[in-house]
């Protein structure tokens, strides 16, 4: 019987339909970033197609997708943090959202620190 690379011995596993023994799950096809993950742990050389696809999914990590993006909520707080997320500039409507926010936020600090204070005695 012929000695077998692992890369060898991985594609004959995944050819037949066995599980990877270490754990339970069928081994990932090359040209995906699993792997990539697998060449690298097991100091195989790594091929082109596995390499684009860790490529590609280090670029897409964490983009959102126009389809996961919620639409931004005119003229509220939550849709002027979604503008300022976004790195756009807020519209007219959500900029006055905010300034109402912080004015109200202001004046309940001020009662508060106001009544810590003793109030008017």
């Amino acid at each position: 019987m012929p000695d077998l690379s692992n890369a060898e011995l991985d594609q004959l596993i995944n050819d037949i339909g066995l599980k990877d023994p270490h754990r339970g799950q069928t081994i990932a096809p090359c040209g995906t970033q699993s792997a990539y993950t697998r060449h690298v742990k097991r100091g195989e050389p790594i091929d082109d197609a596995c390499r684009r696809a860790n490529a590609e999914a280090k670029r897409t990590k964490g983009t959102p997708t126009s389809s996961r993006r919620q639409p931004i909520e005119h003229g509220t707080l939550k849709g002027y943090q979604q503008h300022r997320y976004r790195s756009e500039t807020a519209c007219a409507e959500c900029l006055d959202a905010h300034r109402l926010y912080k004015r109200n936020r202001s004046r309940k600090d001020a009662a508060a620190h106001w009544a810590q204070q003793g109030g008017a005695q």
